[in-house]
């Protein structure tokens, strides 16, 4: 199924470098514009927007997407473009510059292999993870810099995220979109070399993967974005480096896959990741710790030795100021800390183990 009308755009919310969000007076009544892709446009102009995702009731945080300009055409482009496309064959193609490409300064850097040398390297199944690990790390030491590495299995344009704009505000955030992502300070063809990037050139303190918003689940065995974890993880195991999951926890969500230690944590890891990672655990009551062990003990043939720690060591006051210290609210899956503080301690945990390794 695919979806446009033709709307007339009423006022405009917010508008920045990257993206306009209008008022409109069709569809979702609310459409984003990505300036990168459209030009920009003014109240009373008339606008292509994409309404397949919110005719079907879907995510998208509500919102259509602005298509084309009916009056103006785009073009736009920069000292260094490159010609690595993105969004590749499709109507949104544009070329970029890749850290790895011909044209790039950093090209000489990706001629010969590197090694992490055991450091450790975070992943995040979700967005909502990213905020609050990079506001832990802030109220840990505000000198830290953070490298946020953003696959394609969500959101591919980055500018989507208000978390991300307000974080980008501060210069110890830095990102790079790999695959067909795109929007971040740098880009890179590749997870591999976006690591080798980030530790060889930017040099920075903390390293996280993970993915925009708007990952996708189907209630299925394998149909879950969340998969790629088990693909990050062979790459940091690959580079010599050490994996860290950050466990996707809730006792909130009643959904049975989704209840103690999420499936899409424990399919990923135990049966697709073949090389051992760590999987640190918050403090958490007794009842609690006995589902997640067994979960974790129905699943033993498969575990292929990974280290699963159990921690004794309490953060939850180390959430509360980071979440203090944000800008704006933290949520997952519309959840506060109040309501699920296990999915949020179990980040900063995460963070905790890995900054001591």
């Amino acid at each position: 199924m695919y979806r446009e009308l033709t709307a007339t755009v009423l006022s405009i919310y917010y508008e920045d470098e990257d993206i306009q969000k209008l008022e409109t007076d069709k569809g979702a009544n609310k459409a984003i514009l990505y300036k990168r892709l459209c030009p920009r446009t003014d109240v009373g102009d008339q606008v292509i927007v994409n309404v397949t995702a919110t005719d079907l009731l879907l995510g998208t945080g509500g919102w259509d997407f602005v298509v084309s300009h009916r009056n103006k055409v785009l073009h736009w482009t920069t000292e260094n473009d490159g010609h690595i496309m993105k969004a590749r064959y499709t109507p949104i193609q544009h070329s970029v510059q890749t850290v790895e490409s011909q044209e790039s300064e950093y090209h000489h850097l990706f001629e010969q292999p590197f090694s992490l040398e055991g450091r450790p390297i975070w992943i995040a199944e979700l967005h909502s993870m990213v905020p609050l690990f990079f506001a832990l790390l802030q109220v840990y030491d505000p000198k830290k810099r953070l490298c946020v590495i953003i696959d394609d299995q969500a959101s591919l344009p980055l500018y989507l995220s208000d978390q991300i704009r307000e974080m980008k505000k501060n210069p110890n955030l830095i990102t790079i979109t790999v695959g067909q992502a795109f929007g971040g300070d740098f880009e890179a063809i590749t997870i591999a070399s976006a690591i080798q990037f980030a530790y060889h050139i930017l040099k920075v303190d903390c390293i996280l993967i993970s993915v925009g918003p708007g990952v996708v689940g189907s209630g299925s065995y394998y149909g879950f974005t969340g998969m790629i974890q088990a693909h990050w993880s062979h790459i940091i195991s690959g580079l010599g480096g050490q994996p860290v999951w950050i466990p996707r926890i809730s006792f909130f969500d009643k959904r049975n896959r989704h209840y103690g230690l999420s499936h899409h944590t424990l399919t990923t890891l135990c049966e697709f990741t073949f090389k051992p990672a760590f999987v640190p655990f918050p403090v958490m009551e007794q009842t609690k710790l006995k589902r997640i062990k067994q979960q974790l003990f129905e699943r033993e043939p498969h575990a292929c030795s990974h280290r699963f720690i159990f921690s004794t060591v309490a953060v939850a006051n180390w959430v509360t100021e980071a979440l203090n210290w944000t800008s704006l609210p933290i949520y997952s899956m519309g959840r506060t800390f109040e309501e699920d503080p296990l999915f949020f301690c179990a980040v900063a945990e995460a963070l905790r183990f890995g900054l001591e390794q």
